[in-house]
Parts: structure tokens; C-alpha cells; sequence
């Protein structure tokens, strides 16, 4: 795209929208920004009337499409709109590996970021886990390989967006407050695959219900927690590629079924890059997942606490409560919800001693609970909640935050509740 004294909106002033003005700058374009947010209207360069006839607009992924009127009224009048993720693609050099998924794009992203490093690949990691890819773009080269990790937000408004490799980890329900509906909430999910070449791979979970059922592209292959001919499985507890045996089940430190879903997923990802049992072993070895993800905090007077503060949905819930299934646990749950059902967790009879509900969906998530005979109980702050199960938790027990919901009632990030969760646990244990 030749942008050079063009003159473009950037919709949405997050991190990507940030990204995405410093890049146009860059390319010598005429750059305005426009925020529903009003905090942003004193800032030089907010254009208060965005109703004009822009060259383009650059759409954020905080930016809602669903009953949106400013990105119908630029559609009315035919004036191109594109997202940051696009943006970022189209001056992005190398080979790119996409990764979406309901859950696991992050733990996949960075470990498939460490594979291709221990392999001696220029890897950069970008996306939806941290910095957006308008921001490493032009970092880029004809050897390089970017990892960006995908989420709905970013492909509901990408239009040119395609990787080399890409994958869809897994498809549950939600967002559904966003999207309207699970039928368009997978429709935005399978965006990544939409402009595919023949030379190009998909890889898909052969063990998810939804995913294993896709016919998006020519070139598919599959992995699974099952031995596969083809594809990335595991037979006699070992990984395989193929019949390349890549490593033991016994070396993997990550825990539960669904991060070896997870380590599956990135060694299929990364077998077109030729990277060597060893720097396989090293990467997978070694790993270190993201902060709140099935994150230890510690055992505390034979207590021990889990912050799984990353789990915004029942299904990452659901597979956090899986990997510690041998245990009496004191599950934490609550939040903002997402309209998404509770019962699905509470079914599968796992040994909870107790949820301890907390926020916005305290009362459903409650009902659903007992539904199924769970004891509980229920608080409105989550710092509330936090300190009863502390207090409740006795010898051998492992109290786990696992929230089920998004943390925008009480907090600005997952990351800030998994902060204030660690902060509380080792205060009042001191």
C-alpha cells in the first residue's frame, strides 16, 4: 500500500492503535486518531469529527463491530477500513505463523517462539501477547519468522491478514457478548484461514469437537493427544511428527491435558521449519509459561495456590480444574460475564470442595453450582472471596483462581486480578 501523503484514520488508541499511528508516520502519511473513549479528545491529533472521506481507516481490535454506526457510516460511503493486524502484515517480511484459538494462543505463541529460537531462527513474537505486529513489522526480514498470536478482536475487521502456517487451536464458546452469537463468533475465528494460498498450511486440533470438523483449506494437517499417521501425535507416552519421535511426555514440565494439547499444537507449527530434536527438547524443556496461567504462587502451610487469572472462559476454566482433578480444590470463580453457561464446568463432577463465587456473575455462576450439589459461597468484592478461601482452605487443599469471566467489573486486566490474588495470598500469610 503506498500511504505517502495519504491521509488515514487509526480507530482506537490502544497499544495496537498506538502501533499503528507510529507506523503511518512513518510512511509519510497524513495520521489522525479517533477514540469512543472520551479521555483521549484533548490529545493532539484526535479528530473530532471522524465522518470524512479518509483514504483509509485503521481499525484497533478494542473497537467493537457489532452495532458499531461510525464503521457503518465509513462502509456507506465506501471508504476502506482495514485492522491493525492487517496493517502490520502488509509491511511485514518472512515467513509469519499465525496462532488463534479460544484458549492456549499464548502459552502456543511463546513456546513456538522459544522452538524457533532454540533452532537458530530471527523470531519475533507479536500479536495479541504483547507488542502488536505495526510495532515489529519493519524489524523484519527476508529470514525472520513471526510469531503473532491471534484473537477474534483482531481478525472481525482484517481483510488482507494471511501467515505461512496457521492454526486454530481449539473453538469454544465466547465473547459472545461481542460477537452476538457463537455462529459468528466461529465465523470470525475461521477469518484466519480465509486468505490461504495452495503453498500454505493450516494445522487444526483433531481432538476438539468444532476445529476437527473445518474445511477451510486444501493443505490441512493435524495434531492430536492420539497416535496419528500423519501429523503431530503422541504414541507409547512420546510425541511424534510423523514417525520422527520429537520428545518423552516425561520432559515436558507443563501441566494437564490441555497444555499438552498446547505443546502438540506448536510442535506442528514449527515441523516445516526443520528444527532438530535437540533445540525441541531445549525449548520444550525449559519452558516457562506467561504469569496467571496454572501459575504457582506457592504451598503455605500445606496449602497450595494456583493463579489461573488467564482463564476468562469455562473452557480454559474447565482444563485448569482438570490438571489439578486429583486434589480437593477451593475453586475461585467470577467476574464479568460473557453469556456464556456454567453448567458445562459443574457436570463433570470434578472434586471441588468448594467454589467461592465473586463479582458480577457471582449469582449465576452460584445457581449453576449448586445445581450440580457444589457447596458455596458468595461475596461481591473479590477481595472478599479471596480471604474466605484463604481462611477455608485447610491441609492438602489447593485454592485455585480460575475465574470463568473477564476482570472488567473490578479490575483493567486479568493481570492486575492475578496480581491482587498473589498480593492477598502472601499478606495474609506472612
Amino acid at each position: 500500500m503506498k500511504l505517502k501523503n495519504k491521509h488515514v484514520l487509526v480507530y482506537g488508541l490502544g497499544d495496537s492503535g498506538r502501533a499503528a499511528v507510529k507506523l503511518l508516520k512513518s510512511l509519510n502519511a497524513h495520521v489522525s486518531f479517533y477514540d469512543d473513549n472520551i479521555r483521549y479528545f484533548d490529545y493532539i491529533g484526535f479528530e473530532r469529527e471522524p465522518k470524512q472521506n479518509w483514504s483509509l481507516v485503521v481499525v484497533s481490535p478494542g473497537i467493537k463491530v457489532l452495532g458499531n454506526e461510525l464503521l457503518k457510516w465509513f462502509e456507506e460511503h465506501n471508504i476502506p477500513t482495514i485492522s491493525e493486524l492487517d496493517l502490520g502484515y502488509l509491511y511485514c517480511k518472512g515467513k509469519i505463523i499465525a496462532i488463534t484459538g479460544t484458549n492456549g494462543k499464548t502459552t502456543v505463541s511463546m513456546l513456538t517462539a522459544k522452538i524457533l529460537k532454540a533452532a537458530g531462527y530471527n523470531t519475533f513474537l507479536c500479536g495479541n501477547i504483547g507488542l502488536p505486529i505495526s510495532a515489529i513489522c519493519q524489524k523484519t526480514n527476508s529470514s525472520s519468522v513471526t510469531v503473532c498470536e491471534v484473537s477474534n478482536f483482531q481478525l472481525e475487521t482484517s481483510r488482507f491478514f494471511r501467515a505461512d502456517v496457521s492454526t486454530i487451536l481449539n473453538i469454544k464458546p465466547d465473547h459472545l457478548d461481542r460477537h452476538g452469537s457463537f455462529e459468528e463468533y466461529l465465523k470470525t475465528k475461521c477469518k484466519i484461514a480465509a486468505n490461504l494460498k495452495n503453498k500454505d498450511l493450516l494445522v487444526l486440533n483433531l481432538d476438539d469437537d468444532v476445529t476437527k470438523k473445518l474445511n477451510l483449506h486444501k493443505k490441512t494437517k493435524y495434531f492430536s493427544k492420539c497416535a496419528l499417521k500423519k501429523g503431530v501425535g503422541v504414541w507409547k507416552n512420546q510425541i511424534y511428527a510423523g514417525r520422527r519421535n520429537i520428545i518423552s511426555l516425561s520432559d515436558i514440565p507443563l501441566l494437564g491435558d490441555k497444555n499438552l494439547e498446547n505443546v502438540l499444537a506448536s510442535v506442528a507449527v514449527t515441523v516445516p521449519f526443520k528444527v532438530s530434536k535437540d533445540a525441541y527438547f531445549l525449548a520444550i524443556k525449559n519452558f516457562v509459561p506467561a504469569q496467571h496461567r496454572m501459575e504457582k504462587v506457592g504451598t503455605i502451610l500445606g496449602v497450595t495456590y494456583i493463579d489461573d487469572s488467564k482463564a476468562t472462559n469455562v473452557a480454559s476454566t474447565m482444563a485448569c480444574v482438570q490438571a489439578f482433578s486429583g486434589n480437593s480444590v477451593l475453586l475461585l470463580m467470577g467476574g464479568q460475564g460473557k453469556e456464556i453457561d456454567y453448567d458445562e464446568l459443574f457436570k463433570m463432577d470434578f472434586k471441588i470442595k468448594q467454589v467461592v463465587c465473586f463479582g458480577a456473575e457471582r449469582e449465576a455462576i452460584a445457581k449453576s453450582a449448586n445445581r450440580y450439589a457444589y457447596s458455596t459461597q458468595i461475596f461481591e468484592k473479590f477481595d472478599e472471596a479471596v480471604r474466605y478461601a484463604i481462611k477455608a482452605a485447610r491441609e492438602d487443599d489447593f485454592v485455585i483462581l480460575s475465574p470463568g469471566c473477564s476482570s472488567f467489573d473490578e479490575f483493567k486486566s486479568y493481570a492486575e486480578r492475578g496480581d491482587v490474588f498473589k498480593q492477598i495470598v502472601l499478606e495474609m500469610l506472612q
